[in-house]
This record gives structure tokens, C-alpha cells and sequence, in this order.
């Protein structure tokens, strides 16, 4: 089995295990991710805040229009009463009377508003909750999933390390070492398959003298344009 062949197999499962490690941050970044839920919650709670709000002013809305109403009853029992003889007074009464009359139609048009303004709220605050408790079961249900593929993935991760360690015990510590290196500059990827001679790793074509180097068995040749170690097979 040549040099090149074991290290073209350990990079193969190097790159599986990038995958897998990529995939298991992926996945750990998901599951720590509640920011859909946060945004909900904190929807829930501005509708619900304006929900109080519109219940507070309808409230208010209510006892100013009881209010108005006691001032009219007490000034029209005072103007039918009969202890006002004097016209000037009774005129005055009477004024005063349809004056709490008219300012009760304003009032009572605001207590119709915030009436209407507390129904919009409460159907929001409904609508936001609704949509909180589907946003946070769509994530659930999205996280058992994960959980289940993460799980998965560690056990085809241990299977992979296993594998790696018998694939990296076959191969002499100076070749290792010079893998390792250039798997750290080349992004992950130190051997690079020829195909029709070329290069698959840079697509750059192989001369003459460095394809035939490729082929013996023995020898670890280098991609004459990006360094990484070429593999024929």
C-alpha cells in the first residue's frame, strides 16, 4: 500500500470528520438560538402591556362618564326640586343641565373609542400569544430533531476518530507531520486526488516529470502549484 494511498484514505476521513464537526456547531448553535422566541415573547408582552393600557383607559372612560352622570342627576334634581323660585337661577340650572348633557355625549364617545381601542388589544395580545405558542412548538419539535441528528452524528463520530487513529498509526511520523502541516494551511485539505492528470485540489495540470513522480509507490510528490500531496489511484 503506498504512502500517498494511506494518506489520501486519512485525509478522506479527516474530511468526514470536518463535516461532522461542522455540522454538531451548526446544530449547537441552533439549539442555543432563542432569539424567534424572544422576539415573540417580547411581543406578547408589548401587546399584553397595551392590553392593561387600553383596559386602564376604558376604566378611567367609565367613571368619568358615571361622574358626569351624578353631576346631571344632582343639577336636574335641584332645577325640579321647586326650592328655586327665581327665574334668573332656574335659567342658570337649566343651562347648566344641558351644559352636562352635551360634555356627557363627549364622554361617552370616548368610553365608545376605548371600548374599541381595548377589543383591537386584546385581539393583538390573542395574536401574539397564538403565535408564541406555535413559534416555540415549531422550535421544540426542530430541537428534538437536532437532538436526534446530534446523537447520530457522535456516533459516527467516534466510529470516524476510531478510524482515524488505525489510518494515522500506518503512517510514518514525518509524513504526519508534513500532512498535519499543510492541512492547517491548505483549509482542511493536504492530498489532492490527480485526475486525468490534474490536480483536483487546484485544477492546475500536471507536468510529465511530477505525474510520473505521483505514481511510485514510495515516493510523497507535491502539486507542483499548490504543495499538496498528490495521490494516482
Amino acid at each position: 500500500m503506498s504512502q500517498s494511498f494511506k494518506l489520501f484514505r486519512l485525509q478522506q476521513i479527516d474530511s468526514e470528520l470536518d463535516k461532522i464537526y461542522s455540522r454538531l456547531n451548526e446544530i449547537e448553535a441552533k439549539l442555543a438560538d432563542d432569539l424567534q422566541i424572544r422576539l415573540a415573547q417580547e411581543k406578547v408582552e408589548d401587546a399584553h402591556q397595551k392590553q392593561n393600557d387600553a383596559a386602564l383607559q376604558l376604566r378611567r372612560a367609565e367613571v368619568d362618564v358615571q361622574s358626569q352622570r351624578s353631576k346631571i342627576e344632582q343639577s336636574e334634581a335641584t332645577l325640579y326640586s321647586g326650592k328655586v323660585k327665581n327665574p334668573k337661577e332656574l335659567q342658570d340650572l337649566q343651562n347648566e343641565a344641558e351644559a352636562l348633557k352635551r360634555y356627557l355625549t363627549i364622554l361617552e364617545d370616548r368610553q365608545l373609542e376605548a371600548m374599541l381601542v381595548l377589543d383591537d388589544a386584546e385581539e393583538n395580545y390573542q395574536a401574539a400569544a397564538k403565535s408564541h405558542s406555535s413559534i416555540v412548538e415549531d422550535i421544540n419539535l426542530q430541537n428534538n430533531q437536532l437532538l436526534k441528528e446530534k446523537e447520530l452524528l457522535n456516533q459516527d463520530l467516534t466510529r470516524q476518530e476510531s478510524e482515524r487513529q488505525a489510518a494515522a498509526s500506518n503512517i510514518n511520523a514525518n509524513d504526519l507531520e508534513s500532512y498535519n502541516a499543510l492541512r492547517s494551511k491548505k483549509s482542511g485539505v493536504a492530498v489532492s486526488r490527480v485526475v486525468e492528470r490534474t490536480c483536483s485540489a487546484c485544477g492546475s495540470t500536471l507536468s510529465a516529470a511530477t505525474y510520473g513522480s505521483a505514481q511510485i509507490p514510495s515516493k510523497i510528490t507535491h502539486c507542483d502549484t499548490c504543495r499538496r500531496i498528490l495521490y494516482v489511484g
